[in-house]
């Protein structure tokens, strides 16, 4: 069955209904699984535009200038994103380098620049060229922009150089807080809601089609990725995730270690937002997902709705375990002094930032609709309206 401008598909449970336009303050919800299937447009495609540009600003000055600047003895070093980056290649770590001015600077950029041109071309009445592949590659993106991750995980390094210098935040680390605000409020401009938005504009969008039925074969790949993360685990834990070497002499650093020195230093509130971030979320992240393929490839049909609630956490959940590497490039870019202060990462952080990212491609590869269809859940709901709620 296709889907009309007036139907909407469930992309946790497989059902579909029709559409009903919604009032200020309403959303619709799915009466089988209860994920919220489209929300109320609270900005018209202008107040959205003026937002995006407002996000660009925001998002030059956050790397136009350093986040923090260090001084020891008399010495100060300022870093930004990119000058983390850049120390972290040339440490010998390109792949952690690469995967951090991805996620920090390249795809938020991407992402900025894509809802420009989209809602650019909406503002004023028209479809953009290229609409239907500006909307796939948004769904792509949205989940790897790390903005509002990096900057707790710039909080976490002030908070750990903070008792051997003198730290003075720059205007890149407030431009940065802003911008974690807009980003959060962007990433609620999903595919779907671009779409609907250009059909309520009478516009010749094109006709959102019903998901293909999740295939079997998923559950193969999923144990794969959920395989090598468990593997890459070992490493990231066991192995220094970074190296200190001062007039005192050198040191090295493992996650759960960096977490025991946070505490020593009285700084328990941080100590446990790195504990959950970097030890607790990855460990949460395999074992649910291990739960939730396993129940659905022996078709159980207990608890179909709290494993779909559970799959939408593990989601949600997921970039947050990159705040463990965000904190190392920085402290990175901010510890060179010479002979005085020196850090830079090690095999750890590059173990970990496997983990992460092979645990969110597991989640984003498996389909909670499998769960459903296994357990006997495949009839299409098209003749019924979704639940209409407050928000």
């Amino acid at each position: 069955m296709g889907t009309g401008t007036h139907e909407l598909a469930c992309h946790h449970c497989g059902a579909v209904f029709r559409r009903v336009p919604l009032e200020p303050g309403e959303s619709s919800r799915c009466l089988r699984c209860d994920s919220v299937l489209e929300s109320y447009s609270r900005f018209s495609a202008r107040e959205w535009l003026a937002i995006v540009i407002a996000t660009g600003i925001v998002f030059i000055l956050a790397n136009a200038f350093p986040e923090v600047t260090l001084f020891v003895q008399g010495k100060g070093q300022a870093a930004s994103l990119i000058d983390a980056v850049r120390v972290t290649w040339e440490s010998g770590y390109p792949e952690v380098a690469a995967m951090t001015f991805a996620a920090g600077f390249l795809l938020p950029l991407a992402h900025i620049c894509l809802l420009f041109w989209i809602l650019g071309a909406l503002a004023f009445g028209r479809l953009p060229v290229f609409f239907k592949e500006s909307l796939h590659l948004l769904d792509a993106l949205l989940p790897w922009c790390m903005v509002p991750v990096f900057l707790m995980g710039v909080l976490v390094a002030v908070v750990k150089m903070a008792g051997l210098a003198s730290l003075v935040p720059g205007i890149g680390l407030f431009a940065t807080a802003v911008l974690a605000v807009f980003i959060t409020m962007l990433t609620g401009l999903s595919s779907h809601k671009l779409l609907t938005m250009a059909h309520d504009m009478g516009l010749d969008a094109p006709v959102e089609k019903t998901p293909r039925a999740p295939t079997p074969a998923l559950f193969a790949r999923t144990w794969a990725l959920i395989l090598a993360a468990c593997i890459m685990y070992l490493p990231a834990n066991f192995l220094p995730i970074m190296e200190i070497a001062s007039i005192g002499g050198a040191s090295s650093h493992t996650i759960l270690g960096g977490v025991i020195e946070l505490w020593g230093m009285g700084s328990w509130d941080i100590a446990l937002v790195v504990f959950i971030a970097s030890v607790a979320v990855p460990i949460f992240k395999i074992v649910a997902l291990s739960t939730l393929v396993f129940l659905a490839q022996v078709r159980s049909t207990s608890q179909l709705k709290q494993r779909t609630q559970l799959y939408k956490v593990v989601e949600f959940i997921g970039q947050w375990s990159m705040l463990d590497v965000f904190v190392v490039i920085l402290l990175s870019a901010l510890g060179r002094f010479g002979n005085l202060l020196t850090i830079k990462p090690s095999g750890g952080a590059a173990a970990f930032g496997c983990v992460v990212v092979l645990t969110m491609l597991a989640a984003m590869g498996f389909d909670p609709r499998l769960a459903w269809r296994r357990a006997g859940h495949r009839r299409h709901l098209s003749s019924q309206r979704a639940n209409i709620t407050l928000n």
